[in-house]
């Protein structure tokens, strides 16, 4: 009975740090044949369907109600190395039910002003990427501390969570725009898109099509409704603040853009990285994986415009990152996602669908539609070149025989440090 419970919290405790629905249920499979179970798995995003039992034996039906997790890299691993023992035979199933319900409820010191700065990084981080000057760099840093401290008033009153990421593209649109009439020249849009560039669910949108290609149609159908309503509301948002902005001030000049010099992207990519360790709650001993991971993602696109167009080059990235973290996972054993989710936050189509969508509630919907063609384009390369890479180079897998013979998991990292204080 003990089995049972601890496979169902660790896939439990896997969904809510974040991970997608075939992970899940590998995860689930995998703990279930080397416990001596037998048992049948269906993830989505806001449920786990289990049936688990001994073989011979009437199975039990259990349902979890869960919602999509925020990831924590931390967390992360120290629930790969919990597995691992469990499977191992080096704790038993319920102490290692105990520790996974200890990750989950100790987590980390809470760093929301640190968080708040994050936000400020990815932005002006974010706009250099995207070809801004100096004017958009500094707009953007100071609306993306907006959204930062709008994240600290979500943490601290949990049901201004629900209203935040439409209240916050509201409150950068309405700033940015001032800030434009009143500072000078200013490319509005790169400013607005880079200060709320890290809420924006493109990476969601990624896992989506690729649990569709993988054919989760009922996970990857709910996560990818679920994408498009969050980005319906924040374009919504953008648009209210806008409008509400130009009624006091007037309208906003077009501008040209002078992108900074190249140069300028090393800086960014820093600043991207501390962001990305912070946001994604990495470990100290993940950092300088999280930098490898951004570096990757940025080579590998650069590389990839240059070969084979600006919607394609996506696909380079997607397949250098993915064989990089299934290599690290290998030698490192530990989750791949330490090194696939921040080099794929630098890959993910997310503005692409934003501008297509704000475009559309500006009233100008022939602008719209290329920028859906271009999101569905740069989703689709991404997938393929993760499906791509999985093939060259596999994953570990999740259990294999250890030199005695009994199954071991391989995926989670033998070498961790043990327990969720390794998480801190």
């Amino acid at each position: 009975m003990t089995a049972q419970k601890f496979v169902l919290e660790i896939g439990r405790a896997m969904h809510a740090l974040g991970s997608p629905s075939y992970r899940v249920e590998d995860t689930m499979d995998a703990c279930c044949r080397a416990l001596g179970l037998e048992g049948s798995f269906f993830s989505t995003p806001t449920a786990i369907f289990a049936a688990i039992g001994r073989p011979g034996s009437e199975p039990k039906t259990s349902l979890l109600r869960v919602v999509p997790g925020d990831h924590d890299l931390g967390r992360l691993a120290c629930l790969y190395a919990i597995r691992d023992d469990v499977v191992r035979g080096m704790t038993t199933p319920e102490r290692g039910l105990r520790a996974v319900q200890e990750v989950l409820q100790s987590g980390r010191p809470p760093r929301r002003w640190l968080e708040a700065l994050a936000h400020a990084l990815a932005g002006g981080g974010a706009a250099v990427l995207f070809g801004g000057s100096s004017h958009e760099v500094a707009v953007a840093s100071l609306a993306g501390l907006i959204v930062g401290l709008l994240g600290v008033l979500s943490q601290l009153r949990p049901r201004f969570g629900d209203v935040q990421a439409p209240l916050a593209c509201a409150a950068v649109a309405f700033v940015v725009h001032l800030l434009a009439n009143a500072w000078g020249p200013l490319h509005a849009p790169i400013a607005t898109i880079a200060a709320i560039v890290v809420l924006l669910p493109g990476l969601s949108f990624t896992t989506a099509l690729s649990e569709l290609a993988m054919r989760h149609l009922a996970a990857g159908s709910a996560r990818l409704m679920g994408t498009l309503a969050v980005l319906l509301t924040m374009a919504i948002g953008v648009g209210i603040g806008d409008r509400t902005a130009e009624l006091l001030t007037g309208k906003v000049a077009v501008v040209e853009v002078i992108p900074l010099a190249w140069g300028w992207h090393i800086p960014s990519l820093i600043a991207t990285w501390v962001a990305f360790y912070v946001l994604l709650r990495a470990s100290r001993n993940q950092a300088a994986w999280v930098l490898l991971a951004v570096a990757m993602g940025y080579g590998g696109a650069r590389l990839g415009r240059e070969v084979l167009g600006a919607e394609l080059g996506a696909f380079v990235g997607a397949f250098l990152v993915t064989v990089a973290a299934n290599l690290f996972a290998r030698w490192q054993r530990r989750p791949a996602a330490i090194v696939r989710t921040p080099g794929l936050l630098l890959l993910v189509p997310g503005s692409l669908g934003f501008q297509s969508l704000t475009t559309a509630v500006a009233g100008d919907f022939g602008r719209s539609a290329p920028f859906v063609f271009q999101m569905l384009l740069v989703g689709g390369s991404i997938v393929a070149g993760l499906l791509i890479a999985g093939v060259i180079m596999p994953p570990p897998l999740d259990v294999e025989p250890d030199s005695r013979g009994r199954p071991a998991a391989m995926a989670g990292g033998a070498g961790m440090l043990r327990g969720p204080k390794s998480a801190r």
